[in-house]
């Protein structure tokens, strides 16, 4: 076992999203309460082109109306219930909360937002403390082409999950993705924990990428992802990491 003993990225997904909705200000000042390193968060584009902070293109799930995030303006938006009273954040809401007190880690599932998300965080001082991840090796390379100092990370995939689809489960096609993101000089792997092993650690790491693992809430996983040596955790429950890295580091 490559045991560690470096600091542990503790990544909040979508903030604490284990005792606060997901993706609102509750959450990300819950993060902040907890000493997470980072927040983890999803961006779209409301129908009149303000950034907001939520992760399903469709509203649903979340706030029980029918209907998708960008046919609606920030106003409309912001008359619903995202989860105990919470409404949607703007980027520029998140930055305003959170900026010099947690580092940011944005992933992209909204195509064309580039533009304006490195605008904003640029004007706000933030891209030496931002990771822009996303499963779409080309939107990641359109903002690296408009400001290559952010941190990238590369989403590993596992639609349909790991036992549907076990493409994703084989070295060969592990191996090419890390050997694409080191090529176009990303800092970090980011992979489902399901299909993380120490070969894919420790190949990451002779690549010069850091490996951040997601979404890990079990401490048995959590234990042995960093006893084998990958150097953050996404996480929805922050405690458990830390309770984990306490006993063990």
């Amino acid at each position: 076992m490559n045991e560690k003993k470096n600091k542990i990225l503790i990544i909040a997904h979508r903030g604490a999203s284990k005792i606060a909705p997901e993706n609102t200000l509750l959450a990300f000042r819950k993060a902040i309460e907890l000493k997470a390193n980072y927040i983890e968060f999803d961006v779209f584009t409301s129908k009149d082109g303000e950034l907001v902070v939520t992760h399903d293109p469709e509203l649903s799930r979340l706030t029980g109306y029918s209907g998708f995030t960008e046919d609606l303006t920030l106003e409309e938006l912001k008359t619903l219930d995202f989860g105990e009273g919470e409404k949607i954040p703007t980027l520029l809401d998140v930055i305003d909360l959170t900026k010099g007190k947690i580092g940011l880690c944005v992933e992209i599932l909204s195509r064309n937002i580039g533009k304006k998300l490195v605008q904003l965080l640029g004007e706000s001082d933030l891209v030496e403390n931002t990771i822009i991840s996303s499963f779409n090796f080309k939107e990641l390379k359109k903002i690296q082409k408009i400001e290559p100092d952010f941190k990238f990370a590369s989403l590993i995939p596992y639609e349909g999950g790991v036992v549907n689809n076990p493409k994703w489960t084989t070295w060969r096609v592990k191996k090419k993705a890390i050997d694409i993101a080191a090529k176009n000089n990303f800092s970090f792997i980011h992979a489902h924990y399901l299909i993380v092993d120490e070969q894919l650690i420790d190949y990451s790491h002779q690549q010069n990428l850091k490996l951040n693992v997601y979404t890990v809430d079990v401490k048995p996983a959590i234990k042995r992802l960093i006893k084998n040596g990958v150097d953050g955790i996404i996480t929805n429950d922050i405690i458990a990491v830390k309770d984990v890295i306490n006993k063990i580091t």
